[in-house]
């Protein structure tokens, strides 16, 4: 029994480790930035690399900057809490500046997740089998591995906020498991760095918590009341310090952000609509074709295990159908990845299913067949062809434009720093592969020329393509350089 004990560990960590290849194949495939999100974030992150408590998207003096309230294309940024962004500029800081640094955080965040997921089921379970299962499912996940490239929005927000959440819903289970002090520490420092991600959907364990605390009201035990309360103080105590630093120092920027985010519950902006089955449909795309129909059969199936821990499935039935119900009728804004946040809880459940499929069917043959399919279905190899074809003309648009825009000195005087005439928002691209030019995308205003044309700005522009036409009085702008390098 202590050798198969150990030998379910090794696979654990073997599994963690084929994922952190995985992860970190993928990371370094797409060698430019994802346009939703990555860019944005990617460019606030570099700018943290010199000023961790500014959040900035453009900050050059050169150029004016836009509306505070368009997260787009403003100042100072605070579209997003900043851990994310924080571990995204330490990575740069030490490896580099490039598109692989910034991933590296969630390289490893997404291979540690593994391990925690393992750990989680076999506290709910009591089975190490289906929590191997569930570890495997979340490594080949195409989904995740979307989120780690950056080809999801909202990337590495998601990958680190869906880290830390999985990591107090761990602290939480293990809690349950030893009552020891130490684990009610870091219940509240994980949701605390979740919510510094996110927002307050990292709050999610204490939902998780509560259900056993109010069943534990009932019976008149209040022993756990004050663990809870410490467990939600450290958790304060890691965001709230942030979210007063910015109302004071960036005040207007803070109210409308803080504003903006309530408006997510309220209203379908912009244009993420959808109707209360949104995330339901949306389901074979966090798990892949057919994998999410476990999810039912095995909530059922878990409280007829003989080793279950009931209070952690209780606890973790009760916010899995809470974030569904939660995203699907009360929030108006859909995004795919608001759901995700729960999805390795779905897939222990899922991997539940499987094990009784597996193991529990009296077919031998069960467990050949089905796991290296359930794995395929995961991680949807037929989807990476497709992406990676040389028939993806997107894809390969951004290769060529990224490799202009990474050698952009070649074709422009070094003196020149405003750079004008990008494609739309890949001047936020140009910025992050070049911290000394200021870039516009399309092109400036009359006014604003005449302005940089008095103090004797030289100005470098990409040439006219559809749709993108130059303006009538760009070419007689005293000092402009013309780029002799098609983007497209």
């Amino acid at each position: 029994m202590k050798n198969l004990v150990v030998r379910h560990g090794h696979i654990a960590i073997l599994l963690m480790l084929i994922a952190a290849a995985i992860r970190l194949y993928f990371a370094q495939a797409d060698p430019f930035l994802h346009d939703w999100d990555e860019r944005f974030h990617a460019l606030v992150a570099r700018n943290m690399m010199d000023q961790p408590f500014k959040p900035m998207l453009k900050t050059s003096a050169l150029l004016p900057h836009e509306d505070y309230t368009a997260w787009c294309c403003n100042h100072i940024w605070l579209h997003k809490q900043p851990l994310f962004m924080w571990q995204m500029a330490l990575s740069m800081k030490v490896f580099g500046v490039s598109e692989l640094a910034l991933r590296l955080p969630s390289v490893i965040m997404g291979a540690l997740m593994i391990l925690l997921l393992y750990r989680i089921t076999v506290l709910v379970t009591g089975n190490k089998t289906a929590g191997l299962i569930a570890a495997g499912l979340l490594c080949f996940s195409h989904y995740h591995l979307t989120l780690i490239m950056g080809i999801k929005g909202m990337d590495h927000n998601d990958v680190a906020f869906g880290f830390y959440v999985l990591a107090s819903l761990w602290a939480y289970a293990a809690y349950e498991r030893s009552g020891k002090w130490y684990w009610v520490l870091l219940i509240g420092l994980f949701s605390g760095c979740a919510i510094l991600n996110k927002w307050l959907t990292g709050l999610a364990v204490f939902l998780a918590w509560g259900v056993n605390l109010l069943i534990d009201l009932k019976h008149k035990d209040r022993k756990d009341l004050v663990r809870f309360m410490v467990a939600l103080a450290v958790c304060c105590i890691v965001f709230i310090p942030w979210q007063i630093y910015i109302h004071r120092a960036f005040p207007e920027e803070a109210r409308y952000e803080a504003a903006y985010n309530t408006r997510h519950i309220f209203e379908a902006l912009e244009g993420h609509t959808g109707s209360i089955w949104y995330y339901l449909r949306a389901a074979g795309s966090y798990f892949g074709s057919w994998l999410w129909l476990g999810i039912a059969p095995g909530i059922l199936l878990a409280f007829f295990m003989k080793r279950r821990n009931s209070r952690l499935l209780y606890a973790f039935t009760v916010l899995l159908l809470f974030v569904l119900c939660f995203f699907s009728f009360i929030v108006q804004t859909k995004v795919h990845s608001y759901f995700f946040m729960i999805a390795p809880i779905c897939m222990m459940f899922i991997a539940i299913s499987l094990y009784a499929v597996c193991f529990r069917s009296g077919k031998r043959w069960a467990a050949v067949v089905v796991l290296p399919v359930a794995l395929w279905l995961s991680l949807r190899p037929g989807e990476w062809k497709r992406y990676f074809s040389a028939d993806n003309h997107e894809r390969n648009r951004k290769v060529h434009n990224t490799a202009v825009y990474k050698n952009i000195r070649n074709y422009i005087p070094e003196h020149v720093k405003i750079v004008v005439g990008l494609n739309e928002f890949e001047d936020v691209e140009l910025m992050f592969y070049h911290k000394d030019i200021a870039a516009i995308h399309w092109w400036l205003p009359p006014e604003d020329m005449e302005r940089l044309a008095a103090e004797q700005v030289p100005v470098a522009t990409f040439k006219s393509r559809e749709p993108y036409v130059m303006p009538s009085y760009l070419p007689d702008y005293p000092y402009l350089y013309i780029i002799d390098k098609t983007v497209k």
